[in-house]
């Protein structure tokens, strides 16, 4: 098995602060803290080229997994194996392994073009310079992103922003990436290109890509397996398909346009729905 999480946890110490001057100067004086469990208990499996999807509301425990997952933290209980390795040791060879793309957080400098940030990166893991240069060529290629590499990143629009640091995080061809969030904030043409390029790549390379999303739509198009999280604890583990039809039926959602609609329009709004239509358009 190629990830393996046993009987996860993760539990934080919280400060609790009484309410009030006097409350505070109490608190000031004896702290009294509550225990906290972000994860309890989590059982998880993924293969070799395996996308697999990790869904839940905010709060759920998905990006303390992606954390544990990269070793940024260590599980209060259990165990975590990635490829032999334990993440929380950060062992050189592991960390040459794996990768990680945050939506909400940048690796690259702003006030310098892309390239310049990925030669860092050919510096940190000590990649061979036609090596470095192949890869480079191939993922500005597939991206699409050849006019903008030497753009200074600030002016990038969020959804090339995003491919750069896709780029930034494959250099050194990673086994495993982890992507947090990676269409967050992304117009709906950027996410459709992010997800495609995500399915080819893994096609193509064998990589194992761990995703959390908001959004059903990215987990839908580019994962079979799901694995959901309510709570810290662990809900779902199959295909998504299942899932859906299982705790989502089928609603009847019921249009009324002030003047009639063309069918362009109508089509438009229903694109991301499956749907059937009584009565005329």
């Amino acid at each position: 098995m190629f990830i393996e999480l046993k009987s996860i946890s993760k539990s934080f110490k919280l400060f609790q602060r009484k309410a009030g001057l006097k409350g505070a100067f109490k608190s000031f004086l004896k702290r009294e803290y509550s225990e906290f469990y972000a994860l309890k208990n989590i059982d998880l499996n993924v293969e070799k080229g395996e996308i697999i999807g990790i869904l839940g509301e905010n709060g759920a425990g998905k990006t303390t997994l992606i954390k544990l997952m990269i070793g940024l933290l260590y599980p209060t209980s259990g165990n975590i194996l990635i490829n032999n390795y334990i993440p929380w040791k950060k062992n050189h060879n592991y960390l040459k392994q794996v990768s990680i793309v945050m939506g909400q957080k940048n690796q690259l400098w702003w006030d310098i073009p892309a390239s310049e940030s990925f030669l860092l990166n050919k510096h940190i893991y000590n990649i061979d310079e036609k090596q470095y240069q192949k890869t480079l060529d191939a993922l500005v290629e597939l991206l699409d992103v050849k006019e903008k590499i030497n753009v200074q990143v600030r002016r990038l629009s969020l959804g090339e922003r995003m491919k750069m640091e896709i780029i930034a995080a494959l250099l050194h061809n990673p086994s495993i990436v982890l992507l947090d969030e990676p269409t967050l904030g992304l117009d709906v043409i950027s996410q459709s290109k992010i997800r495609e390029f995500v399915k080819y790549y893994n096609e193509i390379n064998n990589t194992t890509f761990v995703i959390t999303s908001h959004y059903t739509k990215d987990i839908q198009e580019m994962c079979k397996r799901v694995f959901v999280l309510h709570k810290g604890e662990s809900v779902y583990d199959g295909n998504f398909n299942t899932l859906i039809n299982n705790v989502n039926p089928k609603r009847k959602l019921v249009f009324q346009f002030r003047n009639s609609p063309d069918n362009n329009s109508v089509n438009n709004l229903l694109s991301n729905f499956e749907y059937n239509i009584n009565g005329n358009i």
